[in-house]
């Protein structure tokens, strides 16, 4: 694996996306960070990303976003990962309550300084139905 420190970086704050903690990230982050979700929009600066994934966690019991495989250039890191959850309830049908989806997914740091200035992530937003449709 290339020696870049941000990529430990990169691994650390989807550690922290992964912990339930809607405050983990935070650290990870500068303050006027800006995160663009395909699915889920824009948001611009700590209160707003974090108001977007604590609404994430609400919905998902035991959200885990898992690094796959990284890349680096002079601006960032690109990562692939492999996002999951628990179905809480009987919002995708009484027969998926409890079950894990999994969605797959990629996603661009780019840093100011040792902190993530800009994350991009891409994923499927179908993939959660299908991934429950398979597995079935």
């Amino acid at each position: 694996m290339i020696n870049d420190s941000r990529i430990a970086v990169a691994g650390e704050l989807f550690r922290a996306w992964s912990s339930g903690d809607p405050d983990a990230p935070e650290r990870f982050m500068r303050p006027d960070a800006v995160l663009y979700d395909i699915v889920g929009g824009r948001h611009e600066g700590w209160p707003a990303i974090r108001a977007f994934f604590a609404a994430g966690l609400d919905k998902w019991s035991e959200l885990v976003l898992e690094p796959q495989e990284y890349w680096t250039n002079d601006r960032g890191v690109a990562l692939t990962w492999v996002m999951s959850a628990v179905v809480p309830d009987d919002r995708l049908g009484a027969d998926n309550r409890g079950r894990r989806w999994r969605s797959e997914g990629m996603s661009y740091l780019v840093f100011d300084g040792d902190r993530v200035g800009m994350e991009v992530d891409y994923h499927d937003s179908g993939a959660v139905a299908r991934s429950l449709a398979s597995a079935g």
